[in-house]
């Protein structure tokens, strides 16, 4: 008996470290790519002498590429670090000073073969979400935990990780549609270890809005990912949404808007026009004229001052 569960255990600590090595080894190619970002949104290096306990961390993290074949260097302008959060770079709150880091997302998930198989059984099992997680790889690892759902969320937990074993404490999560997505669920999964969330467009499952008819599948698929965010969890939570948004919008948000501990912001009297290299009006809070003219920017000033 006790021989069998050794094996066990050999096999469940080789498949999980071979899980992390690989994220590891892209992590390491793609850390060039963060790096801090000044008021002015070019990349730094912050001092060794710098007071940990006075020092807020906002993480920003981007959209989904649907690359998960490759590695993601994150490069695209829709990728970068918005102009209303870098501008937060170096100001105070009170006696704390904040700082914006650019976390890429870009490591590689699940193969072509890997996703068809996943996607098959789903349609095969009549859309039924259950059927679909109990899949694995030839290593032993679960598919989903290799798709983009998991492997953002996983990225960022270990960027978290690496901020708090360093000293910091003060360590909110900022993002943009999936990034913003995986921001609430980490929050609501870790209370305790991430002090708030800033969360623009958040959206997890395609084009919302335009689908007329979304069919069973993709309806299922969104209410798992939607079940990843514990609302009961979440505080300390802004929210930015677009009534236009064509992939998750004040409507389809509506599970956070009704949420008290969650302070959702409707942006769609916005007088910014939407830019098309930006996603239109999924990105409508990414652009500058977002940052120099919506007078609901200041909302986030006033959030950071309500925590700290």
């Amino acid at each position: 008996m006790r021989q069998i569960l050794i094996i066990i255990l050999f096999v469940l600590l080789s498949t999980t470290s071979f899980a992390d090595k690989k994220i590891e080894k892209d992590l390491k190619k793609l850390s060039k790519f963060n790096s801090f970002i000044d008021n002015k949104g070019n990349p730094y290096q912050i001092k060794e002498n710098l007071n940990k306990d006075k020092t807020i961390i906002l993480i920003y993290t981007h959209g989904s590429s649907g690359k998960e074949r490759s590695i993601d260097k994150c490069q695209k302008k829709w990728r970068k670090v918005p102009p209303v959060i870098y501008e937060l770079d170096g100001i105070k709150i009170k006696d704390f000073t904040v700082k914006v880091y650019k976390l890429c997302f870009g490591v590689r998930g699940w193969s072509q073969s890997e996703e068809d198989k996943f996607w098959g059984v789903y349609d095969k099992n009549n859309q039924d979400v259950d059927s679909v997680l109990k899949l694995k790889d030839k290593n032993g690892i679960f598919l989903v935990d290799k798709s983009e759902v998991s492997t953002k969320k996983k990225v960022l937990k270990l960027k978290v990780d690496d901020f708090k074993d360093k000293g910091f404490r003060n360590i909110l999560l900022v993002g943009h549609s999936a990034g913003a997505w995986s921001s609430l669920v980490l929050k609501s999964k870790y209370p305790n270890q991430i002090k708030g969330v800033i969360a623009f467009s958040p959206a997890r499952s395609g084009k919302f809005a335009k689908m007329k008819n979304p069919h069973k599948g993709w309806i299922n698929w969104r209410n798992y990912k939607m079940s990843l965010i514990k609302v009961d969890k979440l505080s300390k939570v802004l929210v930015y949404a677009h009534e236009k948004d064509p992939y998750e919008n004040t409507k389809t948000l509506s599970f956070l808007s009704e949420v008290e501990t969650v302070r959702f912001i409707d942006t769609s009297d916005t007088k910014c026009k939407k830019n098309t290299m930006l996603g239109g009006y999924h990105g409508i809070h990414l652009t500058k004229c977002f940052a120099e003219s919506d007078p609901k920017r200041k909302e986030i000033i006033k959030y950071l001052d309500q925590i700290f």
